[in-house]
């Protein structure tokens, strides 16, 4: 039995390469009549039972070269099998499963053909991307260096590439002489000789940058010659020149990442929405400290036309001041008393007298979350208090110690700061794996398919952007839906709109309606929401109704302002840090 879970593994992992589209039932929903199987857009998949031989025409689609293999394992073996996907040149016919039996299967050869097949998925998306299979990748932002007469390699555990074509596909220039090498990029000129670990650094004639004296580098390992192409170790030489570096073992792909680049590239589709962006909040600048006011109300009201409908309210306000390095902010979120006696009634109604050990406990919290404060700073390190932690703990001052890490706090201040949508995109693209840098070039892509430039119409200094449901059902379209899907979506909807207005300084309105039909045991519903924005203020209100049930009504305000007042960077002197990155408790 352990050879058969290390055989679903595999298949696992080859299936995680492109996710299978399978749910508990027909268009998700649950199996029918205590039918433990799975479904495959709509249709049943096969079910087995351990011993049962298995058809090969169980993975057998109309079409195999848009089919993906997925099991589903049971305690005692495969229950289900499932196909979804693009599978690109792998043969059907070689996985021979006819008569598979857990007691006398030849598990080695299946683990191998699961291997073979997985090896076969990645170098046919490989392949897709610009890569070629069997052979060390350089992905650049996303597109596959080529390297015509020599390819990467990786002796003793290091990427090693031909310098020139490197180079060159960066936009740099390359010169050798006498096994010195010398290339120059940007403004700057890197030296190395053959054998030699230092690379001497210089300023070219031509740099117009202020920047100070580079230092050398010195590598890790001594580039060499092999086939008259001088090889040098890729991170150290990448790194040099600003890439981020990641390595994707499964696809033998480097993945350098210049997000710098990446997000001017980006930002070329998204003038507009950019306009919008830096008009959100105050301009900041180096040195100068912020203030931001914050108030949301959310009222919900529960219909009931026996005993009468109930209606509750949750106030929070925020108070946050920060400049380009740190943020700290104090937040304070209210209930209605009828809300607080409602959510203790319930608890007790789940709980029981369990509960009675517990109430005291439930009003520190529910009072402590009426203060609370934060700190983030842009190394990622963050600390949070509330009232109910001094009582949790038995200490006076208590803050929970986390760090984020640098990406994430380089993140939250990139949105804060001169944030641009491809410099919040570029900083959350990945640089370990290729598959997850395909996903996220998605976003990308959606992102574009939905609030680019190209989607504006411009007339007396006002870009106005409309999506609605025909836009919305070609999105679907582009997403791979079939017509009789998008005709289902769409019949789901009674009304659905977004406008959006920006002016030449970026200054914002928005607008929202959309309305759903009534389905089978699901209500219709209805959301409207208007949005104004300029300079840093900002009002939103959202009314979100569901029939016969209840309605939503959110209403909020934020306003900014230069303050001489600065965050806090640091939990006070005297504090009581408790790390929770390391587990600690309370």
């Amino acid at each position: 039995m352990k050879k058969l879970l290390a055989v679903l593994l595999s298949v696992m992992m080859a299936a995680s390469l492109a996710v299978p589209a399978f749910a508990d039932g027909p268009d998700g929903s649950a199996p029918v009549d205590g039918d433990a199987g799975y479904f495959v857009n709509g249709e049943a998949a096969p079910v087995y039972t351990p011993g049962e031989a298995i058809p090969i025409s169980a993975f057998l689609p109309e079409a195999a070269n848009d089919a993906v293999l997925g099991i589903i394992g049971g305690a005692d073996g495969p229950t289900s099998i499932i196909t979804s996907g693009p599978l690109g040149s792998f043969k059907w016919d070689s996985l021979d499963l006819e008569g598979l039996d857990p007691d006398s299967t030849d598990w080695a050869e299946l683990e191998k053909q699961l291997q073979e097949m997985q090896q076969q998925l990645i170098d046919g998306q490989k392949q897709a991307l610009g890569g070629v299979p069997g052979q060390v990748g350089v992905m650049v932002n996303g597109a596959y260096i080529k390297f015509p007469d020599a390819a990467p390699e990786v002796p003793d555990g290091r990427t090693m590439v031909p310098v020139r074509a490197l180079v060159e596909t960066l936009g740099g220039e390359v010169d050798y002489q006498d096994d010195v090498v010398t290339f120059t990029m940007d403004g700057y000129a890197y030296e190395f000789a053959i054998g030699s670990t230092t690379v001497k650094v210089s300023v070219t004639a031509d740099n117009d940058k202020d920047t100070p004296k580079p230092e050398d580098i010195e590598m890790d390992c001594a580039p060499y010659i092999k086939g008259g192409r001088t090889y040098v170790p890729i991170r150290f030489i990448s790194e040099a020149l600003g890439y981020d570096v990641g390595w994707d073992s499964a696809y033998q792909t480097a993945i350098l990442l210049d997000r710098d680049a990446l997000a001017a590239d980006t930002d070329e589709d998204f003038t507009i929405l950019n306009k919008v962006q830096a008009n959100k909040s105050v301009g900041m600048e180096e040195g100068k400290n912020y203030l931001a006011d914050a108030k949301e109300t959310l009222t919900l009201t529960l219909f009931d036309t026996l005993n009468g409908s109930k209606t509750y309210k949750a106030d929070l306000t925020g108070k946050q001041i920060f400049n380009t390095d740190a943020a700290s902010a104090s937040l304070s979120l209210k209930l209605s008393d009828n809300a607080l006696s409602d959510l203790e009634k319930m608890i007790t109604d789940l709980y029981g007298a369990d509960f009675e050990e517990y109430a005291s406990l439930f009003h520190t919290v529910m009072d402590g979350l009426e203060d609370m404060e934060v700190i983030l700073t842009r190394d990622g390190s963050v600390w949070f208090r509330m009232a109910a932690l001094d009582e949790l703990a038995g200490e006076d001052n208590v803050w929970l110690d986390a760090d984020l890490g640098a990406e994430w706090g380089e993140l939250a201040f990139t949105q804060a700061g001169d944030a641009t949508v491809g410099k919040v995109l570029a900083q959350m693209m990945p640089c370990e794996s290729v598959t997850e840098w395909s996903s996220a070039m998605k976003m990308v892509e959606l992102m574009d398919s939905l609030f680019g430039d190209d989607k504006f119409t411009t007339s007396g200094g006002i870009s106005t952007l409309t999506i609605d449901l025909d836009s919305l059902m070609g999105l679907y379209e582009d997403m791979g839906l079939d017509a009789d899907d998008v005709e289902t979506a769409k019949s789901a909807f009674k009304e659905y709109k977004i406008t959006m207005k920006v002016d030449s300084k970026g200054a914002t309105t928005m607008t929202c309606v959309m309305e759903t039909a009534a389905q089978t045991g699901v209500p219709g519903m209805k959301i409207t929401m208007d949005v104004k924005q300029s300079a840093g203020n900002v009002t939103m209100s959202m009314n979100y109704h569901i029939a016969n049930l209840g309605e939503m009504k959110l209403e909020a305000t934020q306003t900014q302002k230069a303050t001489s007042d600065k965050p806090m960077t640091q939990p006070p002197e005297g504090a009581t840090l408790v790390d929770i990155d390391n587990g600690a408790e309370l």
